[in-house]
């Protein structure tokens, strides 16, 4: 029986023993749970750190390159507005340039024609009143013409020459034959019957004709008519169209 009894004891402190063992154990684990818990804390903090000190030296490159990026942006900008200047600068000195040549090619050509005119003025031998030149150019209105008759005589004359211009110019009209005279032809309000002129080498005369509608041109004839007896008349005729001015 006593065995019984010792045996009973043994089975409760084995028992005892075990349940504080697992008791020992457990709160091992639980501290080493708790260790671990605390170790993957601090390391997230310091990992959490080291990242946000990452993005934050990140933001920092990532700011100055846009700004950089943005002045260089600025500065293509300036750039190409200043190109565009430039260009438009050329562009309008280019067309000054250029028209500034082309009436000076006109005015050129305008001068040799005169010095033309007038060698052939002072080259001429011919002796007395003559019609050097005649010209007639579109006008602005309709069916009107602009007239310039250039007259001269020897530049060894020694005298002026005085006189009058008839100028008539024959066509159609309505199948009719027909001749109008310079009082015909003139501007309206203005309308003289002949011109005058007086020079001692040569002199130009301009004036306006303006044609009747339905008439069709085909020859203009010129009269002067010097006075005294020292130059004779002289008539010349000149098919129509003429040269242009």
């Amino acid at each position: 029986m006593s065995f019984g009894v010792n045996g009973g004891r043994h089975n409760r402190t084995h028992r005892s023993g075990l349940i504080g063992r697992g008791q020992v154990f457990i709160a091992i684990g639980l501290m080493s749970v708790g260790v671990f818990v605390w170790i993957a804390f601090e390391l997230g903090q310091i990992r959490a750190g080291h990242n946000a000190i990452e993005a934050r030296q990140r933001y920092g490159e990532l700011a100055a390159t846009l700004a950089a990026e943005r002045a260089e942006n600025q500065r293509l900008h300036e750039r190409v507005a200043q190109l565009e200047t430039d260009r438009k600068i050329d562009a309008e000195g280019y067309r000054r340039v250029e028209s500034g040549f082309v009436a000076l090619q006109a005015e050129i050509l305008t001068q040799q024609e005169d010095l033309a005119f007038y060698r052939g003025i002072v080259s001429d031998q011919q002796v007395g009143l003559r019609i050097q030149d005649f010209v007639l150019w579109r006008g602005d209105q309709p069916l009107s013409y602009s007239m310039r008759l250039v007259l001269a005589q020897a530049m060894r004359a020694d005298r002026r020459v005085s006189g009058t211009v008839d100028l008539s110019i024959e066509g159609e009209r309505d199948g009719k034959p027909v001749t109008l005279s310079l009082r015909e032809l003139g501007e309206p309000g203005q309308r003289p019957a002949r011109l005058d002129f007086s020079f001692r080498y040569f002199q130009n005369l301009e004036t306006v004709l303006i044609l009747p509608e339905g008439f069709a041109p085909a020859r203009v004839t010129v009269k002067l008519s010097p006075k005294g007896k020292a130059d004779k008349p002289v008539e010349r005729s000149f098919d129509w169209p003429l040269k242009t001015g």
